[in-house]
């Protein structure tokens, strides 16, 4: 297996700083304590709920946006309505949510976003 060094990082996961050098193919990777993959933020701390509030503010936002197009708008019907919304707002705000621990706190979050 080729691995490429240049757009490799490392990470530990542990609730502590520990630091790791990792070498590959006589490179080393440097060592993060984020990064996406996936669109998903991951941290060396193993919590989500960096992860978990940036999909409560890009559902936020896309609640915004269908709010001046689709919520005030008197001529839509309140079916028409939810199947816009549940298509789009939903999947933005539970994007990833199979990695999320769901704890109590976790999940009223949730339900105060929707």
């Amino acid at each position: 297996m080729r691995v490429s060094t240049y757009k490799s990082e490392a990470m530990v996961l542990d609730r502590k700083k520990v630091a790791c050098t990792l070498q590959v193919g006589g490179e080393f990777l440097p060592q993060v304590e984020e990064f996406k993959y996936l669109g998903v933020l991951f941290t060396s701390e193993g919590r989500m709920d960096h992860e978990i509030d940036r999909q409560i503010g890009a559902a936020e936002a896309v609640m915004q946006s269908m709010y001046r197009s689709v919520v005030v708008k008197k001529e839509l019907s309140r079916k028409a309505k939810l199947s816009i919304y549940q298509p789009i707002f939903v999947p933005t705000l539970t994007y990833g949510y199979e990695l999320w621990v769901m704890t109590e706190r976790i999940r009223s979050r949730i339900q105060v976003a929707k």
